[in-house]
């Protein structure tokens, strides 16, 4: 009989079908995606990941907040490690936006939208105040009061953000300005006096 697993050995299983499946995820997209290619991707039997994840979409969510844990991650030492705190905030969201990631979900924003409507409206609030919770320790990381500066309006400024760059609706050719006039306008409200 096979030892059982550390709880440490398990959380390793876990971020290997998260971080190699999402290439297959990227690769296939959302509805093509297949359990066998996550597991074949993480080099791992289709057993291991079903005690991970109940299906392929309670997978699919998680590595949604997967990639947004990243984010916050590489957020955390661009603050840490900054040379001028407003010139790589700018940078930082700007490449943000340009991360393979990211611009899936842009591009596969119906799926991803059909997804999240599948969950509970409570479970929706959990994740979204989730989010306003590590945008304001990122906001107290880098000295900026959040009484002036919301976590929750910069949550919905780059979920504006995101909208405005997944909608057929925008002007193409005029998508880059707006996008950096954005980014311009979410940086001048974090930094708004606030350092």
């Amino acid at each position: 009989m096979p030892r059982a697993l550390t709880e440490k050995e398990k959380c390793n299983q876990c971020e290997r079908l998260l971080e190699k499946g999402k290439t297959a995820v990227l690769s296939s997209g959302i509805k093509k995606v297949s359990v066998d290619d996550i597991t074949k991707a993480a080099g791992m039997a289709k057993g291991l990941f079903y005690q991970h994840f109940q299906s392929k979409d309670e997978y699919l969510l998680r590595l949604i907040w997967h990639v947004h844990e990243q984010f916050f991650s590489q957020a955390e030492q661009m603050i840490l490690n900054h040379k001028n705190l407003q010139t790589d905030t700018r940078s930082f969201f700007i490449n943000l936006f340009n991360m393979p990631e990211l611009i899936f979900f842009i591009k596969n924003h119906q799926d991803i939208s059909l997804l999240m409507d599948s969950l509970p409206l409570n479970e929706v609030k959990a994740v979204e105040q989730k989010e306003v919770n590590m945008y304001e320790e990122m906001l107290r990381l880098a000295g900026i009061n959040t009484e002036k500066v919301k976590p929750g309006v910069v949550h919905n400024y780059l979920h504006t953000l995101y909208m405005m760059m997944s909608s057929d609706l925008m002007v193409k050719r005029d998508l880059q300005e707006t996008f950096d006039s954005m980014i311009d306008g979410l940086v001048s409200y974090i930094f708004r006096g606030a350092i």
